[in-house]
């Protein structure tokens, strides 16, 4: 029977459901993208929570995607896509 897991980030509560058995990893996921949001805050350079979040989902998939050595060509076509997606948020948030 699923679980449901209650979390705030930034000020935002979200119930997040789980198998039992993934409990832990789910609580280390959300402490991995507290800390995220965190360092983002801390460069004071991100304004808005929706911003932060993003930005925290967009560093946290470019580390996903950079783990080792990988070089293939995929991986550059998702950093190319993760920057350009970026600009995208900052341009689109800019005339918000």
């Amino acid at each position: 029977m699923p679980k449901q897991i209650e979390v705030n980030i930034l000020g935002r509560d979200f119930s997040i459901s789980c198998p039992e058995n993934e409990e832990e990893n789910l609580q280390k996921s959300i402490s991995y993208l507290k800390h995220k949001v965190e360092e983002i805050q801390e460069t004071g350079s991100v304004i808005g929570v929706d911003k932060t979040i993003i930005r925290a989902a967009l560093e946290i998939t470019h580390e996903f995607l950079n783990q080792g050595d990988n070089k293939d060509i995929h991986t550059l076509d998702y950093k190319n896509k993760i920057t350009n997606f970026n600009l995208l948020i900052d341009k689109a948030l800019q005339n918000h």
